[in-house]
Order: structure tokens, then sequence, then C-alpha cells
């Protein structure tokens, strides 16, 4: 079971009793007691929870129960018309020629499919094996793997050993998917694997772009890659509603929707 599955499943236990156990969890998630130990010390440092004798208890601000951990093929299935609209939004911001950056993002996949149709001359950074399969036969384009270790769930590759390869790539633009964005906490993830990947996109692009439908705006997921500040803009679908909007406006960043 991945790190990110076990946070999700101690923060449940938490909203619902109160308190947990470290032993117990250990014998629930199959894991070791020192596992469970180093879980529930990360979780703490989110300021999710506070530790005590043998496990730990339940903050006195309510804990967040983070969604549901839903693998790459699920997730591209959610919102199809959206993530269309946005990938047809996005891909106005990329020129002939240009050199872009896509993460393993479902949304991604959408905008990779929307330059394929219409540009001819492209050069494609990407980590995702999906992406990477859209546009291998695309004549014209320039393909480019970041390499890594791969992972099935995502269907991308992960880990720093990319890091060598985009540390020579300047990248035009960089469009950042995401499980979240708020003023307050940024961007942020259910998983860890992949953050440093885009982390070194987006100091290798000139700008970041986030591409990212409604029901991502003002919300937190488990883990912080970044500052809302990182990013230029948001583009969005249609649907997002002035509440949502007007926080990331009021702070200085442009909201499009499509």
């Amino acid at each position: 079971m991945i790190p990110e599955m076990r946070y999700q499943r101690i923060l449940q236990s938490l909203n619902t009793d109160g308190a947990v156990k470290a032993s117990e969890l250990a014998a629930e998630l199959g894991t070791s007691y020192e596992t469970i130990r180093r879980d529930l010390a990360h979780l703490e440092s989110k300021g999710l929870l506070r530790r005590s004798a043998g496990g730990a208890v339940l903050c006195s601000n309510p804990v967040p129960e983070p969604a549901p951990y839903q693998q790459f093929r699920q997730r591209s299935t959610l919102n199809p018309a959206h993530k269309h609209d946005i990938a047809e939004l996005a891909s106005r911001y990329i020129s002939e020629s240009d050199v872009i950056a896509l993460d393993s993002g479902s949304t991604a996949l959408f905008l990779a499919q929307a330059v394929r149709e219409k540009l001819s001359r492209l050069t494609v950074v990407t980590n995702s094996l999906a992406i990477a399969n859209e546009l291998a036969q695309k004549e014209g384009f320039t393909l480019i793997l970041t390499g890594g270790v791969y992972r099935p769930d995502e269907g991308s590759l992960v880990t720093d050993s990319n890091v060598s390869v985009l540390s020579q790539i300047n990248i035009h633009t960089f469009f950042l998917t995401t499980c979240g964005l708020s003023i307050e906490k940024g961007i942020t993830y259910q998983r860890t694997d992949e953050i440093p990947v885009q982390k070194r996109m987006m100091e290798c692009a000139e700008r970041t772009i986030a591409i990212a439908d409604s029901s991502k705006l003002g919300m937190n997921s488990l883990i912080k890659m970044c500052e809302i500040d990182a990013i230029s803009c948001i583009l969005t679908d249609a649907d997002a509603t002035a509440e949502q909007v007007k926080p990331f406006i009021a702070h200085g960043i442009p909201v499009v929707k499509s």
C-alpha cells in the first residue's frame, strides 16, 4: 500500500473514532509498527493530528477527510466534457514550434489530443506514457520522455532520475494538473512521488499554467507542492462559479474560463 493510501485510512479512522493506536493500524494496514509511527509523524507535521503515547488523537480542528485515491484510468473518465473544453482553451496558449511540458494528469492527456490535431510542429516534454503513446506517431512533433521508474497505476515515470534530462531543456510553458488549488494551501496532491518531476518542470519553464476543472478550485488535497504564486494563471471550465474564482482574482492570479 502506497503512503498516501495509508494516510487516508489513518485520517478516516481519526474522523470516525477520534483516536487511533499505532499497533492496531499496523495490523489493519498490513505494515510495520515503525512505518505507522513515521506515517503519524508525517501527518502531525502537516497539522492533521497530534501524536500521543502509542498512537494519535484528533486535533482541535476537524481533520479534512481526503477524497479516495483514484488511479489514472478512473480519473480520465471524470468530467470529460470539462477537460475537453479546458484542453481546447489551453491549446490557444501554444504556438507552432513551442516547447511545452505536460505532466501525467488526465487533463494533460486531453491537451495532448488537442495539440495533436491543431499543430504541426511542437516539442513536448512529458513523464506520461499515455501522452507519449498519443503523440508518438505525430509527424513534426518532438517527444522527450523524462525517464525514471514506471508507475502502472498512474501510467507515469517518476523519481528524481529525470532531473538530468530536464536540466538541459528550456520549456516555454508547463501545463500543470493538480488535485486542488487554494490561496491558503497552494497546489496540492494526493501523492508525493510525481511532485519532484513537476517541480523540475516548473523550474525549467518560463511560465506555469494550471489546467484544472472547477471541482478543484478552492479544494485542498493531502500533500502541498508549492504556493499558489508559482503559477501564472488558471484555465478552468465554464461552470466555475464567481465564488470559486474571486479569491484567485483578488490574489492576482488570473482565471480564464472555457
